[in-house]
């Protein structure tokens, strides 16, 4: 605990709220601990943190640890400001139940953040770029019920409430040219299927994990805007002696009238490293990465990573593939859970497109 402590206070990442949550298994593929623990546990730390799309931060996480056979559920906290002038609060949450046959995961959260904006498609100009300031709560909600030892079925809600606050004079944003220009509500319903037979949630040796998702948003479900979204994320994980091959491909298609802040995007600390967050944007993406991951010495581990992707808006449309590259460092804080600072360096295809990510847990 002194180790960690002491890490976390010198590093400290700002804990991404979607990240941890999607990194904490849905379904337990560690061993199951059967001790019947009924103790209430608290850590909490500052926090300072460095990401191309905030710069410095600095702010508080803590996360509280509660009894649910045969695993422990969680809620974290974040309370975070930017160099940026960036406001980040967000509560994720784990609960188990049943003995895990039920889960509930997700977020409650709200931001005020300064976004760079470098248009919709594959058409722009490779300097192209505005900026926006976006406020809004959001909540993210997942509930699922096991049905087989390595599957889950459930149902996705995802909510956010988006205000545009500002934009760059005379941009796209500015000029409503693109859709959801003037904010609004966005409200997602529908089911989600996810396989997992990782040996560990947070640093993978072997296994994998498939999620498959399909939302839609209409005034029904609350939404201002009416469109569907399918999304399919999969992971698989090789052991090469102490060493790990990690691959990680996402696909993610859209149809109707998407506002431009819901639209798949490339970019930020998970995918394709170095591209600035939502660096490429249009209403379909493929993405494939890929990491090798080895030991270096003591709590310390080294990374090799690399992969592409591509945007499109139709069918038939010739996509322009988009590269990366990097390499980085792994620090092991919590050897039990086996989480780890992450330090990357990434660069993609183009001027600007390079950038470093301190943060905590894997990319994938």
């Amino acid at each position: 605990m002194k180790f960690k402590s002491l890490l976390l206070l010198a590093f400290c990442p700002w804990l991404h709220a979607g990240k941890l949550a999607a990194q904490v298994s849905p379904i337990d593929s560690v061993r199951h601990e059967t001790r019947r623990d009924s103790s209430l546990s608290f850590f909490g730390v500052p926090l300072a943190f460095y990401t191309p799309d905030t710069r410095w931060g600095v702010g508080a996480a803590g996360i509280i640890t509660f009894p649910t056979r045969p695993r422990r559920s969680n809620l974290s906290f974040n309370f975070s400001y930017t160099q940026n002038k960036q406001l980040l609060i967000s509560f994720p949450f784990q609960w188990l139940s049943n003995r895990n046959r039920y889960r509930v995961y997700g977020e409650v959260a709200w931001y005020r953040y300064l976004y760079r904006y470098f248009g919709v498609g594959n058409e722009h100009p490779s300097n192209y770029e505005e900026t926006y300031t976006a406020r809004f709560p959001r909540v993210r909600l997942t509930a699922a019920k096991r049905v087989q030892s390595r599957h889950l079925l459930g149902l996705r809600v995802f909510w956010e409430d988006y205000t545009i606050a500002s934009s760059s004079p005379g941009g796209e944003i500015e000029q409503k040219a693109v859709a959801g220009a003037a904010g609004g509500v966005t409200s997602s319903v529908g089911p989600i299927w996810i396989s997992d037979t990782r040996d560990n949630a947070f640093y993978p040796r072997t296994g994998w994990i498939t999620e498959v998702a399909f939302t839609a948003e209409h005034r029904l479900t609350g939404s201002d805007f009416k469109f569907v979204r399918c999304s399919i994320d999969m992971a698989r994980y090789f052991p090469l002696g102490k060493s790990v091959l990690a691959v990680n491909g996402i696909a993610m298609f859209t149809a109707g009238n998407v506002p431009f802040f819901q639209l798949p995007q490339i970019g930020g600390p998970s995918r394709l490293r170095g591209y600035p967050l939502g660096r490429y944007r249009d209403k379909n993406m493929l993405i494939a990465q890929a990491e090798f991951r080895f030991p270096v010495v003591w709590r310390f581990k080294g990374v090799v990573f690399g992969g592409g992707g591509t945007v499109f808006g139709k069918a038939g449309e010739t996509a322009k593939f988009r590269p990366n590259g990097g390499i980085g460092l792994r620090v092991e804080f919590d050897r039990r859970q086996k989480l780890h600072l992450r330090v990357d360096y990434g660069f993609g295809d183009g001027k600007g497109n390079s950038g470093v990510y301190i943060t905590l847990g894997e990319a994938f």
